[in-house]
């Protein structure tokens, strides 16, 4: 099951949070939290599920020992750490195989990804032990506490990596109000917005444009530009999903994805496509220089096995981490004294010579793709097909380009100035356009069934 699914979004999700109401209690709130997500791992997938809580009972014990040991006997518990990330990695792989957490995704760029809830539950269990060993947080003694955490549904398909001791207090305690009901349930539905309707359109636009049918020039860049959106609003709708669903549940989780910026390069610019996994393998790596030579090809590598299985898609994450490894030694200070323009041009030259290989098959395809940038395809401007797609989706371009840019914010402050500071005219501006982009999604999942 995913957050995409019509099951989680009109009957999980609502069930899950509204019986949250009928107890103060943390320990009620952890129950009903851990209910609701064996169901919704184990949907479909029954025997594999189990594997949740052995992990969790793994990852107990081992925090257990790593707490232990970190004083009296740092490398033993280096050890047990080790022997976690193993651990980890051979759960991971096995999800992976078998599609445990993210299977039966409606849309091919999502499909061409190795479970993404399988990598960021793993991580974070990882992260758990890791922080015990590094003394950021405490070795959990209560089981149950534990499980609320590595099992809970909202932190599982697209972060934010929550690291355990800044989550900690709230699975202790927390508290539930309509505000915060109404702030989730608002970001939800622009995320949910994101991946239902934008999605599909933008994937179907660049598996036409870069299609070797009828290749054009103006093909080949709309269809690079939509492979790129079509990336940017399923990571991004996922992650505005987790974090609304995370706030309906009462907690209050940093967002996954920042403004996209060429501050730092293309390390300004991975960072924003996912910062908590980024600042993780920051704080893995050390900010040494020897470190940063020597650790960020190899975090890239892992971030990239992350979401693509196929051993092709490594060749990107290393000549990502070999261009981060440059920028990073040549100095982020320097970097931000280039002018702006000259960075945002370079960046986006290198983002899309090194990430357009994620959108292709095979080397031969992505040279093919090359030679019609350089007008090497048909003479028309489009083709018969990238024609109609756009002209039979144009409104869904359009809403979807509203959704992302700072429209709706633009005009929620400029209701909220004209209503003398109050909220009531920005808040219903923003409920009702979040209104009818759930409506818009639940018709459009819902016509896809029917189909």
């Amino acid at each position: 099951m995913t957050y995409s699914t019509l099951i989680f979004a009109s009957v999980i999700l609502p069930i899950s949070v509204l019986v949250l109401f009928f107890d103060h209690s943390a320990e009620y709130k952890n129950l009903i939290l851990c209910i609701m997500s064996v169901i919704f791992i184990s949907w479909g997938h029954s025997v594999l599920s189990a594997l949740v809580l052995l992990s969790m009972l793994a990852d107990y014990f081992l925090a257990l020992g790593v707490g232990k040991l970190r004083e009296s006997s740092k490398g033993a518990a280096a050890a047990l750490v080790a022997a976690d990330l193993a651990w980890n990695a051979a759960i991971f792989f096995l999800f992976a195989r078998n599609g445990t957490i993210a299977d039966g995704s409606r849309f091919k760029i999502a499909e061409s990804l190795v479970p993404v809830g399988a990598a960021f539950y793993t991580l974070r269990n990882f992260t758990y032990v890791f922080d015990v060993f590094k003394g950021r947080c405490r070795a959990e003694k209560n089981p149950a506490v534990l499980f609320t955490y590595t099992s809970a549904y909202p932190f599982l398909l697209a972060g934010p990596v929550t690291r355990y001791a800044d989550i900690e207090p709230q699975l202790r305690e927390r508290h539930m109000d309509v505000h915060l009901l109404s702030e989730g349930l608002t970001r939800f539905a622009f995320g949910f917005a994101k991946t239902i309707l934008a999605v599909p359109v933008l994937t179907k636009l660049y598996e036409t444009g870069l299609s070797h049918d009828e290749p054009t020039l103006a093909g080949a860049w709309i269809g690079m530009i939509c492979f790129f959106g079509s990336a940017y609003f399923t990571f991004m709708g996922l992650s505005d999903m987790g974090t609304g669903i995370a706030r309906m549940n009462g907690f209050s989780v940093d967002v996954n994805y920042t403004p996209i910026c060429t501050k730092h390069g293309i390390s300004s610019l991975v960072r924003s496509a996912n910062t908590s996994m980024i600042d993780l393998c920051a704080d893995i790596r050390g900010e040494g220089a020897a470190s940063k030579a020597l650790l960020t090809v190899p975090l890239a590598l892992m971030a990239t096995a992350f979401y693509y299985s196929e051993p092709r898609y490594l060749l990107v994450g290393l000549a990502a981490g070999v261009i981060m490894t440059v920028e990073a030694l040549f100095g982020f200070g320097r970097l931000e004294k280039i002018p702006a323009f000259i960075r945002v041009i370079v960046t986006a030259a290198l983002a899309m010579l090194v990430f357009s290989g994620l959108a292709f098959g095979s080397f031969g395809e992505w040279k093919s793709w090359l030679g019609q940038l350089a007008g090497r395809g048909d003479l028309y401007i489009l083709s018969k097909p990238m024609k109609k797609l756009l002209v039979n989706n144009c409104w869904l371009l359009a809403v979807s380009f509203i959704s992302v840019t700072p429209i709706v914010p633009f005009l929620a402050k400029r209701a909220e100035a004209s209503s003398g500071g109050t909220y009531t005219r920005a808040r219903a501006l923003r409920t009702a356009w979040a209104a009818l982009l759930l409506i818009l999604s639940f018709v459009m999942l819902a016509g896809d069934m029917i189909a």
